[in-house]
């Protein structure tokens, strides 16, 4: 049997086919491309490459941890989001695309400033955080979250992209590590991405996001909101008159983040979002 790269590649797409796995090519070249630490191109460009036994035995590896249901992601490290390259590890919560929609409509939202200050809530692995500075380059951002597991990821992720002196990162829960940093009307935006699973719809999630991500980045309560409610309320003391709230919703969620947003009295403008799937994605509003 050939143990060429492309022979190898070609037995990881039947075996990941065989056992099911969605997209198998895709993970087969992310998985191969990994283990050789080349792209996707380069895999095709040296198809005649032979691997050695060590390089055979890591795909393999890799190939049962996927086919075990571990994310691919979590397998070889990294996800690249809004254009850049993140490190992700199990305590974080691997960046989505529609979570690119937030980061879009908070640029554009800041584009006439000529500098701003930013609150990223729950910031995870960095990707809002770290996109958001890299792409408003007088910005400040003070990023919070409550695992420090996860903000070893972010903080590592900020100088991987070279943002890191535009970020502070503190631990602690929502806006309290914030408080008494002299930051009190005084920011442009508060933005996050937030726990929105409700208890009911965690046990319904596919078995890789459900064994696998962090719950502490997915449960939120009965109804799935209560982190948004809580965010909503503590964004008043810190976001300047004007100020933008932008938070991401989950399935079906943006109607009543709005309505609560409209009862708390305390934001004007309040508008919903769809990603780029057509959902009911962002809620964002406006400090009155």
């Amino acid at each position: 049997m050939s143990n060429t790269c492309l022979e190898i590649l070609n037995q990881a797409v039947e075996k990941l086919r065989s056992e099911g796995v969605d997209r198998p090519r895709t993970n087969a070249e992310l998985l191969l491309g990994a283990v050789l630490r080349v792209n996707k191109i380069d895999l095709y460009l040296n198809r005649d490459l032979i691997l050695t036994p060590q390089q055979i035995e890591k795909n393999n590896h890799f190939l049962q941890e996927r086919i075990s249901g571990r994310p691919l992601q979590y397998i070889i490290g990294s996800k690249e989001f809004f254009g850049l390259e993140f490190k992700v590890n199990e305590y974080v919560l691997i960046p989505r695309p529609e979570t690119e929609t937030l980061v879009e409509i908070v640029i554009e939202r800041l584009k006439s400033h000529s500098s701003s200050k930013i609150i990223d809530i729950g910031t995870g692995s960095g990707a809002i955080a770290v996109s958001l500075a890299k792409n408003q380059k007088n910005s400040s951002v003070f990023a919070t979250d409550i695992s420090s597991d996860a903000l070893i990821v972010a903080i590592e992720n900020a100088k991987m992209n070279k943002v890191e002196n535009q970020i502070e990162f503190f631990q602690g829960d929502l806006f309290e590590p914030l408080k008494n940093k002299n930051l009190e009307e005084k920011i442009d935006c508060v933005v996050s991405n937030p726990p929105y699973v409700s208890e009911d719809e965690f046990d319904q999630l596919p078995k890789e996001i459900r064994d696998y991500e962090p719950v502490v980045a997915l449960k939120s309560g009965q109804e799935g909101m209560s982190f948004h409610k809580k965010i909503t309320e503590g964004a008043v003391d810190f976001l300047k008159r004007d100020g933008i709230l932008a938070l991401e919703v989950g399935l079906g969620q943006a109607k009543q983040v709005a309505a609560f947003l409209e009862k708390f009295d305390k934001f004007k403008h309040i508008e919903i979002k769809k990603d780029l799937g057509g959902i009911e994605r962002i809620v964002i509003a406006v400090k009155t």
